[in-house]
This record gives structure tokens, sequence and C-alpha cells, in this order.
């Protein structure tokens, strides 16, 4: 009997208080605000023929390989003339990132991905111009005026969804702190929050 296909993804969760800068921005702006919490998606959603038992057991796998590393939040951007969305771009351990994308997106995970791979934290999307502009300025200002913002990732979390308006977060799934060293000079750090609030 074939397996039914679910449709996963993996995130890292964007620790406070730069969650909280985050939400400021994205109550207003993002209709996903109230689906999942601010995050750096790793592995963009995509729909999967494996039990949730190894798809867990995939993800452990490349996490043992993947040391913690330290990440950063960089200019405020938007995928403008492609998309009307306003995000934080990943600064440090970007390049880490995109590793780790192709490591979790090159084995049983494979799947379609409509654009290429850019780490980074979604403020705002699906904006007309006039509220694309608001987006982009708010999101300057407030970013602006925070200290620089860095923090370390130390697992990754599988998110399952349940309908068009659910998603699980299944439990955290650590990186390899034993490999930490390696991890600073190279860029990494999370936990998530994707939640339905």
């Amino acid at each position: 009997m074939r397996r039914r296909a679910k449709v996963v993804g993996v995130v890292l969760q964007i620790p406070e208080p730069f969650a909280i800068l985050a939400d400021r921005i994205r109550r207003h702006y993002d209709p996903n605000f109230g689906l999942i919490g601010p995050h750096v998606t790793i592995l963009p959603p995509r729909s999967v023929r494996l039990a949730r038992l190894q798809v867990l057991q995939e993800v452990r796998r490349i996490a043992h390989i993947t040391p913690e590393l330290t990440l950063s939040l960089g200019p405020i951007r938007t995928f403008l003339p492609v998309m009307p969305v306003v995000f934080a771009s990943v600064g440090r351990g970007a390049a880490s990132l995109i590793r780790l994308h192709r490591r979790l997106g090159g084995g049983a995970l494979r799947g379609a991905e409509s654009f290429p791979y850019v780490p980074h934290l979604t403020l705002g999307q699906g904006l007309e111009a006039g509220r694309l502009r608001r987006a982009l300025a708010l999101s300057r200002a407030l970013f602006r005026r925070s200290s620089p913002i860095f923090w370390r990732a130390d697992s990754l979390i599988v998110v399952e969804r349940q309908s068009d308006t659910v998603w699980t977060p299944l439990p955290a799934i650590r990186l390899n702190s034993a490999r930490r060293a390696l991890g600073n000079r190279q860029g990494f750090r999370s936990s998530t929050r994707p939640s339905r609030r």
C-alpha cells in the first residue's frame, strides 16, 4: 500500500528579543503571522511519502554532522520584482545555512522548490506597492535601532502541515554541539516556535 504524502519543512526559530521585534512588523504585514512564529526556513515545505519517524531520522542524521553556528541578521531587503516580500537577510552564517539546505534537500527529503534558496526572516509578504513601501520603511527603522542581531543556532525544528491553517512543530533536533568550535568559524543557532496563534 502506497504511503500518503505529507507536507513538511525545516526551520530555525528566531529567539527573543528579536522575535518580538520581527512580530511588531509581521503582525501588520505578514498573513502567516497567526500560523507560525518568526523563523528562518532551512528546507521549504515539500510533499514527502515518508512516515514522520523517517522524516525525523533524516533530519537527525544531518543535524548530527552539522555544528552549532552563529547567525546574524543583515540588511532589510525585498524580493521585488519577483515577489512582494520584505525580509531581513541573514548575514553571518548564510553560507552555512545554504550548505545545510543542500544537505537536507539532497536525500530522502528531496523536493521541488519554486525559487533558489535564500536564507532570510520574512517580515511581510503578499503586499501591494503602498503597503510594501510602509513595511520596508518600518522594518528598516526598527532593525536599525536594535543592536547587532547575533544568536547561536543549536537545533532544527521539523514542521508538519495539518491543514491550510495549522502547522505542527515537532520536537527540536539538536545540532552537533561537540563541533561548536568549527561552527563559530562558519556561522549558525536556533529554537523554533512555529505555532498556531
